[in-house]
């Protein structure tokens, strides 16, 4: 099945679909087209009136957050721009617009409610786990960027042959390594991406298609559980297991 196919190959085959990709037509009109319908969403639940949600006592703060809220979303699933970028304006949004040290026009709280403490938000986002978050993306990204995941691969991968049964294998357990340490949901797309010279190599109605395909989400979910920077949950709950005040509740 895999009888052309050398592992370390495609090593070369990631990085030239990467620099193809970085030098596409960035698809300007598609990408405004896609901010301006969030701007439209966004001031649509930022400006509609309280009783149009349907929930009791919503103060205007608390409907500022539901529309930021949509708004990170709908920019994190259009990608209009970097993942980063939404993250960052969502927070200097929080602080303009629904902490006691934002902009004072809109911040009145007699007229828009009870407001959050810029402290406390700030705070939240320098949380111990999402500094862990952090400093795990930061290695994933570190390693993309001078091509040591992609080494990595190429070293792990040349021991286990040409063999289908062997390869499989490889990518088993490649990925439930890498997942270890990196996002298992980082790894999973950088395997997958490896695998497309191979699936040019293997017959459409063949299984070695759907065997590799799945081996991939499955070794990154397995090998996610074995450290806390493993998978974002784990993270989460190791907070919760060592805080003593809320377990006890």
């Amino acid at each position: 099945m895999f009888h052309i196919y050398k592992g370390y190959e495609l090593v070369e085959a990631y990085h030239q679909m990467r620099m193809g990709r970085r030098f596409q037509p960035s698809g300007a009109f598609k990408k405004t087209s896609q901010a301006i319908i969030v701007l439209i969403v966004t001031l649509l639940l930022w400006n509609a009136p309280t009783e149009w949600y349907g929930i009791q006592n919503l103060t205007v703060i608390q409907q500022r957050i539901i529309a930021i809220f949509v708004f990170a979303t709908l920019m994190w699933v259009m990608e209009v721009v970097s993942s980063w970028a939404t993250s960052v304006a969502s927070i200097v949004l929080m602080l303009l617009f629904t902490t006691d040290s934002g902009i004072l026009p809109m911040v009145n709280e007699e007229e828009v409610g009870k407001l959050l403490s810029y402290k406390g938000v700030m705070a939240t986002f320098a949380d111990p786990v999402i500094m862990l978050f952090i400093g795990g993306f930061v290695l994933a990204i570190a390693a993309t960027k001078t091509g040591l995941d992609a080494q990595l691969a190429k070293v792990l991968l040349k021991p286990f042959g040409t063999k289908s049964e062997m390869v499989l294998l490889g990518f088993l357990l490649i990925t439930g390594l890498f997942s270890m340490f990196v996002s298992n949901t980082a790894t999973a797309a950088m395997m997958l991406t490896f695998l497309t010279p191979v699936f040019r190599q293997l017959p459409p109605e063949g299984k070695g298609r759907i065997a590799l395909a799945m081996s991939i989400p499955i070794a990154a979910n397995l090998g996610g559980m074995g450290t806390p920077i493993g998978t974002p949950p784990n993270t989460i709950a190791l907070k919760y297991l060592n805080d003593p005040d809320r377990t006890e509740h």
